[in-house]
């Protein structure tokens, strides 16, 4: 079962203009960068066009089978974001995969053990131009630059080169 056969919750991409459901923030390029709950009638923008005070994106081709996401690394992108992942077509956005429909679906699926996580690939390996075609999530580190990883891993974070140097990848707190 691809993920765009799964039941998806509806996404706006103007959240200034959203007052149910979710938002997701855009960069330049129209690529989400964060996804969130939309505000109730009247309260204040939920985020800015950069998508800074949104909860990172998580980013799933529609492509990609339940168990192929469950079953790989792309699973260590899922706990980055309290509420799913972006589902991307060939036409853009489709919706939300939440997180109690990937509760729902994977009860059987067998998810091997995890192991040690070292020799991180560098976030820079996850750009992709277009459509996305691998999982990737998109975050703000806390030093203001946008990173793309395919993996993340708290206790082994990936270099963040925000300051030239680099620095582990600090997610900003929301």
């Amino acid at each position: 079962m691809t993920l765009d056969e799964l039941p998806l919750a509806p996404v706006s991409t103007r959240p200034d203009e959203a007052t149910d459901g979710y938002v997701v923030a855009l960069d330049a390029a129209g690529v989400p960068t964060g996804l969130g709950v939309a505000g109730a009638p009247g309260a204040s923008p939920a985020a800015s066009a950069a998508g800074g005070s949104l909860p990172p994106a998580v980013l799933l081709p529609a492509r990609l089978t339940l168990d192929e996401l469950l079953t790989s690394e792309a699973v260590t992108l899922l706990p980055l974001n309290p509420f799913g992942a972006v589902v991307i077509g060939p036409s853009g956005i489709l919706g939300v995969l939440e997180h109690p429909t990937i509760a729902r679906h994977c009860a059987g699926v067998d998810v091997p053990p995890g192991r040690t996580r070292s020799n991180l690939a560098h976030p820079e390996d996850g750009v992709l131009a277009g459509v996305v075609g691998v999982p990737v999530a998109r975050l703000l580190c806390r030093c203001g630059r946008l990173n793309q990883v395919t993996l993340y891993d708290p206790d082994y974070p990936p270099a963040c080169p925000g300051d030239g140097a680099g620095h582990p990848l600090e997610p900003q707190e929301r």
